[in-house]
């Protein structure tokens, strides 16, 4: 008999729990249980081309989530990561500047987010990992590219000089300029070298007065690079020079 008692309290004890669960679930937003939900972490990341550094971005799926570590790992061939940086107690959403490593065109990263005493992976799969392209803009590269020049000369018969104006697309140029001369269009030889000539600029070259034409042309270095002018290397530029 006292067994079936034991039973029967079990049974209603059942009964009252199954019915008290489903009063509390079905009453609207003014009461019932709360049934909380597990807090997710993202990342998302861009490369600044301004810049140059890598944004990367960590969020919580909720409001005022204060992580009490984000450990981020990066590497630039896929296989071997590094840990670059450590935050601690720090609030989401975060944002992050990471500086690629020269002449690399791809940046590679994971993180682990410790929060409430539990760790999530982002990516959450193991090995898994995130690629941010890394977008070169060589600048001094296409402002070379562009760069040109242009020369003019005008011959003086009173005094036999020669005054070569130059220009270059780009303002405030700074250039080593070289000229090469002939007497007979055959044999050039560099007879001014203009060190770091503002451009606009001058310079003089004394003709022979024995000669009647000059044939030139010019080599200008800017940047590490030599422009050639006339652009064409078998072209030169012929001036009377005979004095008056």
């Amino acid at each position: 008999m006292a067994k079936n008692n034991i039973w029967i309290g079990l049974a209603i004890a059942v009964i009252l729990v199954a019915a008290g669960t489903w009063y509390y679930l079905s009453q609207d937003d003014a009461g019932g249980i709360i049934v909380p939900t597990g807090t997710t972490f993202s990342s998302d990341a861009v490369f600044n081309s301004e810049t140059g550094d890598v944004l990367i971005t960590f969020n919580a799926s909720k409001e005022n989530i204060t992580a009490d570590s984000i450990e981020l790992y990066v590497s630039y061939d896929e296989l071997t990561f590094t840990k670059t940086n450590t935050f601690e107690d720090v609030s989401l959403p975060l944002d992050i500047e990471v500086t690629p490593e020269t002449g690399e065109e791809s940046l590679y990263y994971y993180a682990v987010v410790s929060y409430s005493d539990k760790t999530y992976r982002l990516p959450t799969d193991a090995g898994s990992y995130e690629t941010v392209e890394i977008i070169v803009s060589n600048t001094t590269e296409e402002n070379t590219d562009l760069l040109t020049f242009t020369a003019v000369s005008d011959f003086d018969s009173t005094t036999g000089v020669v005054l070569f104006s130059l220009s270059a697309s780009v303002d405030n140029t700074t250039a080593d300029i070289l000229l090469f001369t002939s007497y007979d269009n055959t044999t050039f030889t560099n007879t001014v070298n203009s060190t770091a000539l503002d451009l606009p600029g001058t310079f003089e070259f004394t003709a022979d007065a024995a000669e009647t034409d000059l044939y030139y042309y010019l080599e200008i270095v800017c940047d590490e690079n030599t422009s050639r002018f006339p652009t064409e290397g078998v072209e030169w530029i012929n001036i009377t020079v005979a004095a008056e």
